[in-house]
């Protein structure tokens, strides 16, 4: 008999699959996959660090990248973390997009 994995989400999860947080000034790109609760980060086309939530929420993955690891910050973040104001991150977040050629 299969077990069933304790961390994977219900199939009733509103949330999508994978969920996009951004990319750090190290050019590494950072993805959260719901199913498993788990963050995966790519750099050069190769996962270089799986990180298993185990409880924690993405906002405080998020938070530590920008505030605790040295020398690295979010370059182009996609996800706003719950002590940040949404509209002045989406304001940020327009100011710093590339104008498109009409």
């Amino acid at each position: 008999m299969k077990e069933s994995d304790p961390n994977a989400r219900k199939r009733t999860d509103p949330r999508p699959a994978y969920i996009e947080l951004g990319d750090d000034t190290d050019g590494a790109f950072y993805v959260y996959r719901t199913t498993d609760e788990t963050i995966h980060v790519v750099q050069d086309s190769q996962r270089v660090q799986k990180f298993v939530l185990n409880g924690r929420s993405v906002d405080e993955y998020v938070k530590f990248v920008r505030d605790e690891v040295e020398g690295c910050d979010w370059e182009d973040r996609r996800y706003v973390a719950d002590d940040e104001d949404p509209f002045a991150a989406l304001v940020d977040q327009t100011v710093d997009a590339p104008e498109v050629a009409a």
